[in-house]
This record gives C-alpha cells, structure tokens and sequence, in this order.
C-alpha cells in the first residue's frame, strides 16, 4: 500500500534513552502506510547516529543529518522531503500511542478526509504521573464558534465555552496536517524565531485552514521536565519577543482578523514583556548595573507595540471585561 502519513522528527542533544523510546513507539504501529523522517540537525552527540541505526533496520525510516540550524528549519527540511499527503510531528523526547498511526490513517481514510488540519488529545506526562487535555466533545468537524476560538488562541488562549482550555491550539505534536494545505498555503516554520516557533506556525496555519477536525482520542504523550527552562537567564528575549510580535502582527493583517483577536494579541504583547522584565532585564544573572538595567527597560516599556497594549490592556480591566483578567 502507498504510504498516507510521514511523521517529522527534529533531533537536537536529546537522552538517548529518551529518543530510542520515542523511535521505537513510532515503530511500534499496526500499520505500513506510514513513514518517519528523522532530521539530524547537527546534533555533537549520538543521536544522528542512532537515527542511522534505526533506519538500517526499518526501511520506513528516512535520515536527513544538516548542519545545526534549529527546530524550525529541522522541521522545513522534514516538510520539503515529505511524499505523502498528509504530516504529523513528533518531538524526540516525546511518544505516540501503539494506535496513534491507525486511528489517524482511519480518519484520514473517513470522516476526516476533506480537513485541512486534525487536532487530537495528549497526555503532559510528569515523574509522578500525567494528565490529559482535551477540548471534551465528540469527534467532529469544528463548529464555526470553535474554529474562531481556534484562530484566536494562538494570540493568547483558547476560550471555550466562555472558560480558558489548556488544550493547544499552539503545538504542532497534537496534530496532523494536509501537505497540500502546507505546500499551497507556503506555511513553513520561521528559523529566525528561536521561541515560540510551534506558535508563530499554527497562528498561520489556523487562520489559513477552512476545515479543522478533532478527534477525541488520546494518542500523543507530552514530556515534561522538572527542570524548566522558562526561568533561566534569556540574554535574547527581547530580540526574539519582537521577531514573535512582528510575525503575529503580519498574520492579523494576513487574515484580516477581528477585533477580538487584536484584543487577545494585546494580552500576550504585554504577557512576553513581564517574561522580558523575568528571564532579562531584573534577571540575577543579568551582567548589567541596574541603573542601567532599569533604563533599558523602560525604553522598551515605552516602545511600541508594549505603551499601546499596556493601555487598552488597564482600559478594558476597568471597563470589567473579563476575558482580560485571565492575563493576571
């Protein structure tokens, strides 16, 4: 049978532990009519070759070793050499389902076929155990009131029925996607944005998309670790703060977005300044006197877009609007 489903797997300095449990959970499908590329990115350790070792063995498995250029272009790279009609992503620390390739290949083959993008739910996995998320309803094509909270939340959150779902409309791991709807819609990863890639992607590809599907099934495990890099010492996060705002402002104007997503983007303009204010400006491991630092930091608080989202931010807080209170 003809392959339906490639699976993309960026790998960078990961346990090898960690990658051969991701490898072999992709392996282990009651399927052929899939493949894997694992991309290479350079990687100083063993992992290029263990990819090499597993696709000795496994002809489904394609290598492509690069020079180290990042997630994003490790992914246009997996993107570029896909043959098949549709794309899933897995992140190599992470694992799928025994079923995961069935299940998609079946919708695929059924009520999914006419999508351009089928979300599915996952797991966030901790030592001491992991929890689901899940947008709780039925398998189905989404409504025009999800799909709009849909290509809302990669602007901040996603409001379901009035109340903020963790579920990820940002990630790329918890969907699959049509290659056509990628090919035709120019929908690649920015290599420039080393933050916020999956994000900045699905802001694109959310809004681009006429027919989302969900399927209300369990088939991806999300790796969480105990030591987050969220709180450590980003020497960058300006730089990368604007490139992320800079891309989302594009794809308001892209899609011609309403009101209520330009309201959400100033939620998160101001939510990536305090993570500026966090991870750099009063950062303990910043270098800079903090005379200096205080200066610095007000020039940017003063710049465009921050002045202007931290405005209509308090205004719409005292006019008692709540959806903005969920940025406290």
């Amino acid at each position: 049978m003809e392959p339906l489903l490639t699976i993309i797997v960026p790998v960078y300095k990961i346990k090898e532990e960690y990658l051969r449990q991701s490898i072999e959970s992709m392996l282990n499908q009651n399927s052929e009519e899939y493949r894997i590329i694992l991309v290479d990115d350079g990687s100083p350790d063993n992992c290029g070759q263990i990819c090499d070792e597993y696709a000795s063995k496994n002809k489904i498995i394609q290598v492509i070793h690069q020079q180290n250029s990042g997630v994003s272009a490790a992914r246009n790279s997996g993107i570029l050499q896909t043959q098949t009609p549709w794309l899933t992503f897995v992140d190599p620390d992470d694992w799928i389902e025994p079923n995961a390739v069935t299940t998609i290949l079946n919708e695929i083959k059924g009520d999914a076929k006419s999508a351009d993008i089928i979300m599915f739910d996952y797991s966030r996995e901790f030592e001491n155990g992991g929890y689901v998320e899940s947008l709780n309803i039925k398998s189905c094509f989404c409504d025009e009131e999800l799909l709009n909270a849909c290509r809302e939340a990669p602007f901040f959150k996603l409001i379901q029925n009035g109340k903020v779902n963790p579920f990820s409309i940002k990630a790329v791991w918890n969907k699959v996607y049509k290659k056509d709807f990628i090919i035709n819609n120019k929908l690649f990863f920015i290599p420039e944005a080393r933050k916020g890639q999956d994000l900045l992607f699905n802001a694109d590809a959310v809004n681009s998309a006429r027919k989302i599907y969900y399927l209300n099934r369990i088939l991806y495990h999300y790796r969480c670790y105990n030591e987050s890099i969220t709180n450590k010492y980003n020497a960058d996060i300006v730089h990368l703060t604007k490139i992320e705002i800079e891309e989302l402002q594009r794809q308001i104007k892209k899609h011609n977005l309403p009101n209520s997503v330009i309201n959400s983007f100033n939620c998160r303009i101001c939510t990536r300044l305090y993570s500026c204010m966090r991870l750099y400006f009063f950062h303990e491991n910043n270098p800079l006197p903090k005379k200096e630092r205080i200066a610095e930091a007000k020039r940017l608080v003063e710049s465009e877009p921050f002045a202007s989202a931290i405005k209509k931010l308090i205004v719409n807080i005292f006019l008692y609007k709540k959806e903005y209170l969920y940025f406290a």
